[in-house]
C-alpha cells in the first residue's frame, strides 16, 4: 500500500483531496520560513538590524497563517468525521509535527534577533550547520509530500534527514567545545542552539513518517 491509503480509507474522496492540499500548503510554508530565517540571519550578522527584524516579522506572520490553515483543516475536515478515527489521529499528528517545525523556526529567528551579533559568532562549522539545515528542511517537506503517493521515496527522504541531522549533531559539539575553550564568543551558543533545534524538530517529524510507512506498507 502506498501513501494513497488515506484516500482508500476515506468516505469522501473530494474532502480527502482538499485535506491533502491544505496539509501540503502548510508544509511548503516551512521552506519559505527557513529561507527567510537564513536571510534574517545574514542581515543580522551584517549589521542590517532593520532588515532582520522585518524578516522576523514575516516569519511570525507565516506561523500565524499556518495556524489558520490548521483551523480550516479542523473545521472542514476533522469535524465532518470524514476520516476513520485511526487516520484522523495520524493526519493530525503529521500536521502538528509540521506546525512544531514552523514554530521552531519562528523561535529561532526571535532568539537570534534579540541581541547584536557579528561575523565572529560564525565559525565555518556554523555556516555548514545552516546549509545542512536548509537541506533538512527541503527533505522534510518533500518526504511529507511524497508520503501521499510514494512510500519508498518518502522513506528515502526521511533517512536523508536523519543522516544530515547526524552531521549537524557532530558540528554542534565541535562548536560547543570552541565556546567552552573561549575560542568563540559566548553568545555563539545562542545562535547555535536556536539553529540546531530546527533540524532536531525536523528529524522527529520524519521519524513519525517512518513509523507510519512501516505500519501501512
Amino acid at each position: 500500500m502506498t501513501g494513497e491509503y488515506f484516500g482508500q480509507l476515506l468516505r469522501d474522496k473530494d474532502i480527502h483531496k482538499k485535506g491533502t492540499e491544505l496539509f501540503i500548503k502548510l508544509v511548503e510554508s516551512i521552506e519559505e520560513a527557513y529561507d527567510k530565517f537564513e536571510k534574517a540571519l545574514k542581515a543580522w550578522r551584517g549589521g542590517d538590524y532593520e532588515r532582520g527584524l522585518a524578516l522576523r516579522d514575516e516569519i511570525i506572520k507565516l506561523e500565524r497563517d499556518a495556524d489558520k490553515v490548521k483551523d480550516v483543516f479542523f473545521e472542514t475536515i476533522f469535524r465532518k468525521k470524514t476520516y476513520l478515527p485511526q487516520i484522523t489521529e495520524e493526519r493530525y499528528t503529521m500536521m502538528l509535527n509540521a506546525d512544531h517545525l514552523l514554530d521552531r523556526i519562528e523561535r529561532a529567528v526571535r532568539v537570534v534577533c534579540i541581541k547584536k551579533i557579528d561575523a565572529s559568532y560564525f565559525p565555518p562549522e556554523m555556516d555548514r550547520i545552516i546549509d545542512l539545515t536548509e537541506d533538512v528542511i527541503e527533505d522534510f517537506v518533500e518526504a511529507n509530500k511524497f508520503f501521499f503517493e510514494d512510500f519508498e521515496k518518502a522513506s528515502k527522504l526521511a533517512r536523508k534527514v536523519e543522516e544530515k541531522r547526524d552531521e549537524v549533531r557532530d558540528l554542534f559539539y565541535i562548536i560547543s567545545e570552541k565556546i567552552v575553550n573561549d575560542e568563540l564568543p559566548r553568545g555563539t551558543s545562542r545562535v547555535l542552539n536556536a539553529t540546531t533545534r530546527i533540524s532536531i524538530e525536523a528529524e522527529q517529524g520524519t521519524d513519525y513518517l517512518k513509523v507510519l510507512i512501516a505500519k501501512h506498507s
